[in-house]
């Protein structure tokens, strides 16, 4: 496809957009954490930075492009640090612009040391929709290896104040193949998540990141056998209970998805504020990605600035993918054409018919089977 094509088709096509917020401060960074965090936290710095970011935003129409936000995220960091009046001075700003539609999805991700009952209270009546709570395990010694801040008895507490709240999309994280973990602590975990009812689990596997502390440590991780065993545990138990997986780390009961995940998946456009933020951006030039100053009080001062980089046009079906194929959506071939007009089709469906032939997508629809799913690396790299 030409170029200007291209260009053409991506601009008559503009995809939803949703706004993620960073929020930095953390009481102590862990050590398998490589996101932009700070322990520092000076008098003024939430109202400069909230200050900031409502200037960023404003600034930024020419990414938004009269699009309403159909999610808004507030991450970290440990957002549920930050007083509720901040959340408050956002949101109305955003309502006020106009610039939030109705029914957006609207999520603070939780510490358990912060989730009173008080604290969500207040977080709702400011708007907020949904909650990520990080609990990572409910067993002592596998937080004490994570070397989270917060206790098994915390993290059963915030999960009981959350459930007093029936208007609340919640979510937890939980954490497998961490060293010395067993089978039947992660089974234990997965069970509690089960009896409190919750209608969303994030499930990831510990990944030794460069930039963290247990990057420099020899680690007794679990081998690829105990992992497959962790995996199939979660499978096995969750699917039983009426879970539903619908990405690769995350599962829910039915139209209990995260709106503002899907978008990512789905390739639509977000616009990232706070230091460090990232942001996927459409516009006539092609598809961008962004990156705000990282440093707290370098973004203070300036946080329009950014480092910008345009997709190239031969890595458009790769950079797509990548992110499509984490869903497990059954999406026909003639609503991904229409939808994704943008992409170069020759090539896409050549690497498409070699996926088939590998046995690691599928005939009828868009997507992988089982097999590329579970090598999903191997499937994506055919684009």
């Amino acid at each position: 496809m030409p170029l200007k094509k291209y260009l053409k088709n991506l601009n008559n096509n503009l995809p939803n957009i949703s706004l993620y917020i960073h929020f930095p401060w953390c009481e102590k960074k862990c050590p398998y954490c490589d996101f932009n965090v700070t322990t520092v936290k000076k008098d003024g710095d939430i109202f400069a930075l909230t200050e900031a970011v409502i200037n960023d935003i404003s600034l930024s129409k020419d990414d938004i492009n009269n699009r309403k936000f159909q999610s808004v995220y507030f991450g970290g960091g440990t957002p549920s640090l930050v007083p509720e009046e901040y959340f408050k001075k956002i949101l109305d700003f955003l309502r006020k612009k106009e610039m939030i539609d109705s029914s957006a999805e609207i999520t603070v991700e939780f510490n358990p040391k912060e989730a009173s009952k008080d604290k969500i209270a207040s977080l709702l009546s400011a708007g907020i929709n949904r909650i990520s709570l990080g609990i990572q395990s409910f067993d002592e010694s596998v937080l004490n290896q994570l070397g989270r801040n917060h206790s098994a008895a915390e993290a059963k507490k915030a999960i009981a104040n959350l459930a007093y709240f029936s208007n609340l999309n919640t979510t937890i994280d939980l954490i497998y193949g961490v060293m010395d973990q067993s089978s039947k602590s992660f089974e234990n975990d997965i069970n509690l998540f089960l009896d409190h009812d919750i209608n969303h689990l994030s499930l990831y596997q510990l990944t030794i990141e460069p930039n963290t502390i247990f990057y420099k440590k020899e680690l007794n991780l679990p081998d690829e056998l105990k992992i497959n065993q962790f995996e199939n545990i979660a499978k096995q138990l969750l699917k039983d209970s009426g879970y539903l997986q619908y990405e690769v780390s995350s599962w829910c009961k039915e139209n209990k998805k995260s709106a503002h995940n899907i978008n990512y998946w789905s390739y639509g456009d977000f616009l990232g504020v706070g230091p460090g933020a990232h942001s996927k951006i459409t516009n006539s030039d092609g598809i961008q990605r962004q990156m705000r100053l990282k440093k707290l009080g370098s973004y203070i001062n300036n946080p329009q600035k950014k480092k910008s980089e345009t997709i190239a046009y031969e890595d458009i079906n790769f950079d797509f993918m990548i992110n499509f194929l984490r869903m497990k959506n059954k999406t026909s071939f003639e609503s991904f054409e229409e939808r994704f007009d943008y992409l170069d089709k020759s090539k896409f469906f050549k690497s498409y018919e070699k996926g088939i032939e590998l046995g690691l997508l599928e005939k009828s629809h868009v997507g992988t089977t089982e097999k590329g799913f579970r090598l999903l690396n191997d499937t994506v790299n055919l684009f």
